[in-house]
């Protein structure tokens, strides 16, 4: 066999596995995440929400998420009854984790405090407040449109309810690919600042309760003295 019918023989081969079935197929995969609050928009929050004071320790969890959110794909809703799963976009990390890593920065920065447990803690560690979450929906629409269901209870130290609400949040999906992760960005932002208010007015309607009893205690360790 000649030089030329070697080469030709060897190209037929080889374009006859690249053509096989079996044959490895490109990754076109992309992969996307949630983000925090910027800088700018965390500024926005109430003067009183910077005042909690570094003593105090909000524990974030546990959030819950419905199983059909519990995978790398992204999720979007083709009707009441259907899903649609995206064939090459998905999220970085599973996205309850995402979530809940987002969710805590957003606190973090609306409170201006680095005082923050994520669920579960250590059972000795002390927690002044308690933020639980139940999202129901976390997903984007056939019509453009994310969307946000997530019922949520503040909670003192001891576990007991002190409010509990329900969030509903809405955004366009911007085009382009991180369309979807930016309007969900924009959901759990909303989210973070009206559970930041409320927890900001609980907060102040505690703390002069806490100021008296301790002023209570001083005096009477005082007359005791």
């Amino acid at each position: 066999m000649n030089v030329k019918a070697t080469f030709i023989a060897m190209a037929a081969c080889a374009l006859s596995v690249a053509c096989s079935p079996l044959a490895p197929r490109p990754d076109h995969s992309k992969f996307f995440i949630l983000t925090p609050l910027t800088d700018g928009a965390s500024a926005e929050s109430t003067p009183a929400a910077t005042a909690i004071g570094p003593s105090l320790t909000i524990g974030i969890g546990p959030i819950d998420f419905p199983d059909y959110l519990r995978r790398p794909e992204i999720v979007t809703v083709a009707s009441p009854n259907q899903l649609d799963l995206a064939a090459e976009k998905r999220w970085g990390e599973p996205l309850d984790k995402d979530f809940a890593r987002v969710f805590a920065e957003n606190i973090s920065r609306l409170l201006k405090t680095q005082q923050l447990e994520k669920y579960p803690w250590p059972v000795r560690t002390h927690i002044d407040y308690q933020i639980v979450i139940d999202v129901q929906r976390f997903e984007t629409t056939s019509d453009g449109q994310s969307q946000l269901v997530a019922r949520w209870i503040i909670k003192d130290g001891r576990g007991k309810d002190l409010y509990a609400s329900e969030t509903r949040a809405s955004a366009p999906v911007g085009p382009g690919e991180t369309g979807p992760s930016i309007a969900l960005s924009n959901d759990l932002a909303t989210l973070s600042h009206e559970v930041v208010a409320k927890f900001t007015e609980l907060h102040e309607r505690r703390a002069p309760v806490s100021t008296t009893e301790n002023s209570r205690v001083s005096s009477t360790n005082s007359r005791e003295d």
